[in-house]
């Protein structure tokens, strides 16, 4: 049976169809930047491309012919930009600690709040406050679980939108919470008007929290770390654990009562359970010359950085008592960092009032 005019022109077309060289080339970039442990569970996450076309796919090469021959099976498949920019959100959020994520919180919400229920009115708000200031621009959305993930990708007037450096958003439906990862300065004021005009709300400030682990900065926002005594008073640790939990076994305490004290300290500081996972803690101080007011006023403050650092911050905080490595309590500025939803803090001190001033 011979095709009609119709099927003939149809395949025509599918044959003809060559990928945009920018989108082939992001999608190569992708795939050349995972491991190849990633690329599988990635691709079929992403859903563009069927089973037995990702079983064709092979390691047993290089990196850059693995890249290739997706790229191939994608433009098979008539991969555009939006199916680009939809895998990058799919990669960012299986394997989100390749980023250093920032936390934004929302307040002031106006009268009405029905934008903040609504995902869809929250997209098309989002991407006109957007696109107004910015017109080469490029927004995507997918919805994971709770979650609206936003890539954005800026350009200028007269340059295409870089979508190999895009600014990350997560947002949490009907909450002041977003998670931002790849925002420059030149860009923070559109975004924000954005996600203000979109959610309703007034007013966005830097929570001075970041780590790479995205999971647990939502679970120190949203509270879903054990705090402490709660798990501590839900059920009481056999004798023999209580005074060992935390300690090194290679040390050898000659005062029990006191390792059992320290136990109990860093209980009521930590908890007993699971910590949210930070990499970092950095505090900024500032003090100023205290003598002669002529002289202070013209020296500069003495201003320097303190930054404490480990794979899992806090759990190495947890344990540094027990050790002993630090009397018990630590800090309050260490202990506080959990319950404050910050680990990064500026510490100055407290201004004298002038003789003018106190005199008035």
């Amino acid at each position: 049976m011979a095709p009609t005019p119709g099927s003939a022109r149809k395949q025509t077309r599918e044959r003809n169809f060559t990928m945009d060289e920018c989108v082939a080339e992001l999608i190569k970039r992708m795939i050349a930047r995972m491991s190849f442990a990633e690329v599988n569970p990635t691709l079929k996450t992403w859903g563009l491309l069927e089973e037995k076309e990702l079983q064709s796919l092979t390691t047993r090469q290089s990196k850059d012919s693995l890249a290739m021959q997706v790229v191939n099976l994608c433009e098979r498949k008539k991969a555009t930009l939006d199916h680009a920019a939809d895998l990058d959100i799919v990669y960012y959020h299986a394997y989100s600690n390749k980023k250093i994520w920032e936390v934004y919180q929302m307040s002031i919400p106006s009268e009405s709040e029905m934008s903040l229920a609504e995902v869809s009115k929250f997209t098309v708000l989002f991407k006109k406050a957007v696109c107004s200031v910015f017109k080469n621009v490029t927004i995507h959305f997918r919805e994971f679980e709770d979650a609206l993930w936003i890539r954005i990708a800026w350009g200028r007037d007269c340059m295409k939108p870089n979508q190999y450096k895009p600014t990350i958003v997560v947002y949490h439906i009907q909450t002041p919470n977003v998670f931002i990862t790849g925002i420059s300065k030149s860009h923070r004021p559109v975004l924000f008007q954005g996600l203000l005009l979109a959610t309703g709300y007034k007013h966005i400030q830097e929570a001075e929290l970041k780590s790479r682990c995205l999971e647990s900065l939502q679970d120190i926002v949203f509270k879903r770390f054990s705090q402490p005594f709660q798990s501590y008073q839900s059920r009481s640790l056999p004798e023999k654990s209580k005074a060992s939990t935390f300690a090194d076994s290679k040390l050898t305490y000659e005062n029990i009562k006191e390792k059992e004290r320290i136990h109990h300290v860093m209980l009521e500081t930590f908890g007993d359970g699971p910590l949210p996972k930070l990499e970092f803690a950095s505090y900024k101080l500032e003090t100023s010359f205290n003598g002669e007011t002529g002289i202070a006023n013209k020296i500069e403050p003495f201003r320097c950085l303190v930054k404490f650092s480990s794979p899992h911050l806090l759990e190495s905080l947890r344990t540094l008592a027990p050790s002993g490595f630090a009397e018990a309590p630590i800090s309050s500025l260490l202990s506080c960092i959990p319950h404050r939803g910050r680990n990064i803090f500026k510490i100055t001190e407290k201004k004298q009032p002038s003789s003018s001033q106190a005199t008035n």
